[in-house]
Parts: C-alpha cells; structure tokens; sequence
C-alpha cells in the first residue's frame, strides 16, 4: 500500500511542512510514501503533468511488478470530485489504482450525497445548487424551518469561524438575515465554493466553551475513521478544549457506516444537550484533518492493521 502526501509547493523533493510529522510516522510504520505536487493535480491539462503526479519510486515499484496494478491512498488538501477523478484516472493508466474511486470520493465529500445515508441521524438540511441561489429559492428553502436557528455550508465546508457573519442565523423566518448570512457567506468563500449551499437546522450540543477567537460554541465532537466499514480510530474533534474520550455505544453508527460506499471515510459525531448521539457529517478518509493532539503513531497503526487485514499490504 502506497500513501501519497502532498509536497512543498516550493520543493517537490520534501512533504509539505503541514503533513510533514504524518509522513514521518507513515514511513517508521513502513508504508511506502510519494510525494505528489498539489499545485499539479489541479491544473486543468493534468496529461502534461504525469512526471509529477507520479512519484519516481513507484514508477520504480511499478516496474518491478510487471502490469500489476499497485493500491495506493492519497493524504493531502482537499480536491474538488472533478479534478480527484481526472487525476486518479490518469494514475490509472500509470498503474496506480485509488482505494478510494472517484464516485467513493464524492460519495463522502459533497454533503448531499452522503446525506441520504445519514438522514435519521443528521439535523434536518436542504441543499441549493448554485444556479439556485435566488433569493426565491433560499427563502423558499428557509421557510421549510419555520422560526428554527439554521447553520448555512457549502456541499464540504462551513465558514464556522465566521460565525455570526456566515454561518449561523437564529430565526429561520427572518428572511432578510436568512439572505444576509448567505450572501456574505458566499461572498467570502469566492473561488473556494465548493457545489452549492447547504441550509442545517441548529442543533444545541453539549456545550464545552466558546472558540477564543471566533466565539463559536465549542461542543462534544469526535472524528471516527473508518476503514472498510470498520471504525479504526477516534480522536477528540478540538484542540481549543480538553474534554474526556466518548464512551458511545457505537453500533447504530457502525450500521450506518456499512452503507457507505467507500472504503476510508470519516464519520462527526456529537451528543446534544439531550443527551442525543448525532452525526454531524462525513468526509473523505484521505483529505480529512487530524487536530493537533492525534497520537499519530496509533492512527497509523491503525491505518495499517487494516490493510494488512485486508491483503492489501
């Protein structure tokens, strides 16, 4: 199993400096790494593109298997479905093969593809695409909240450090605040925009504290990894605040997430102030953070143990 890490966008030779304590532990585990030049994969005539998309050690290993296919997962930046398509199909023809397709990828990436899957445990969300940015149909889309706070994304992100200005409204039916937020959500997220929007009623957690900066709430959050449909790993989704490892009962969210068409994703979950376990969303495996407090070490073991289990080492 290659693991391909994003490298220095001044230095194709060295791993960017935000994976470079990941790829360090990757490699003491054994784990075959590449490098592979971010800047690259998303240009638009990937052909031209292959002797950096392709690192030269497996180019090497390739050629030493014959017209064996070698598996490989991608640690890096985000990438939009369109461009991870178009470069894992050009890795294709390199012999390098994606665990993660390109429908697995967007299966996890974009919210209103998983959302279907997660729906009964999810807050209520209504999805615009973005030739449906009218104000017609978000106040259309709003109304379906009644008076009910609303947190506004893109199909991947939310703005949640801009809290007050993009991301949270409380009362859905104050439809020029509904517009407002969504407006200058949009307007900061510019190029970065990601599908269209996603309009979530709010759901009160158990609260921690407030983001010292930001002032968002800062509640209960954990990021489950899951490989082959198996949780592999656990980590406390904030740095900001120390609060004590989740003691769930996982096995409605284990149910869930054997209906989840990729093989390395990532599930949010959260407890309300109910006491209610939900999910907040999923994400791709491979362009999902790690904060800053992760056991590395554990997580790539982990990581490993599962391939090795799956024949795939």
């Amino acid at each position: 199993m290659h693991l391909l890490f994003c490298s220095d966008p001044l230095d194709s030779k060295s791993v960017d400096m935000d994976y470079r304590e990941e790829y360090e532990v990757a490699c003491s585990l054994g784990f075959d790494t590449g490098l592979v030049n971010f800047d690259h994969i998303i240009q638009d005539e990937l052909a031209g593109a292959a002797p950096f998309i392709v690192p030269k050690r497996i180019r090497e290993h390739i050629a030493k298997r014959g017209n064996e296919h070698v598996n490989a997962l991608y640690r890096g930046w985000m990438l939009s479905p369109k461009a991870y398509e178009a470069w894992t199909a050009l890795l294709e023809t390199h012999r390098i093969r994606m665990l993660t397709s390109a429908k697995s990828y967007r299966n996890c990436h974009y919210f209103p593809d998983s959302y279907p899957i997660i729906q009964e445990f999810t807050p209520r969300s209504v999805c615009l695409e973005r030739n449906q940015l009218t104000t017609e149909y978000i106040q259309e889309a709003a109304k379906s909240f009644g008076a009910s706070a609303l947190m506004v994304k893109d199909f991947v992100k939310s703005r949640k450090h801009d809290w007050l200005e993009a991301c949270y409204i409380p009362d859905a039916s104050d439809q020029e605040h509904v517009e407002r937020v969504v407006r200058r959500f949009v307007e900061l997220q510019g190029a970065e925009m990601n599908g269209g929007i996603v309009l979530r009623e709010f759901v009160n957690l158990e609260f921690l504290t407030n983001h010292p900066k930001s002032g968002m709430p800062l509640s209960k959050e954990y990021r489950i990894f899951f490989m082959f449909g198996e949780p592999i790993f656990m980590v406390n989704y904030w740095d900001e605040v120390a609060y004590e490892e989740v003691r769930s009962d996982l096995e409605d969210f284990i149910k869930i997430a054997a209906q989840v068409r990729s093989p390395f994703f990532t599930m949010d979950i959260a407890r309300t102030q109910a006491g209610q376990w939900i999910i907040i969303e999923l994400g791709d495996g491979q362009v999902s953070g790690l904060p800053e407090h992760t056991d590395l070490e554990a997580f790539y073991t982990s990581l490993k143990n599962a391939v090795v289990n799956r024949g795939l080492w």
